[in-house]
């Protein structure tokens, strides 16, 4: 009797030893479910920092985070404009004036 190697953490649902998990967060209730283990902790890690945003903001902050979200998710190109924007601007404000003669 051989012993099948451990799975990796990468491995597809296919995989001997795992096939899927499903996480469910006792805070609000949402279910997620991973194919691999890899992708099950990066579901739970990310799950676990939009609460610790979510709970930092104020009702007026969330609605209003909620809109540009919705907004930038559903137009990717739009998305990356507007990031575009922001990096600019920023190396543009760390760009150091040149002094007048």
């Amino acid at each position: 009797m051989s012993a099948s190697p451990a799975p990796r953490p990468d491995q597809p649902a296919s995989a001997p030893g795992w096939d899927q998990a499903t996480f469910r967060c006792g805070k609000c209730g949402a279910q997620r479910t991973a194919a691999t283990e890899a992708d099950y902790i990066r579901t739970v890690s990310a799950h676990r920092d939009a609460h610790a945003v979510f709970d930092r903001l104020n009702p007026v902050e969330r609605d209003g985070m909620g809109s540009i979200l919705r907004v930038l998710l559903e137009d990717v190109t739009l998305s990356a404009e507007l990031l575009a924007l922001f990096t600019a601007d920023q190396e543009h404000r760390n760009t150091p004036f040149p002094t007048p003669r």
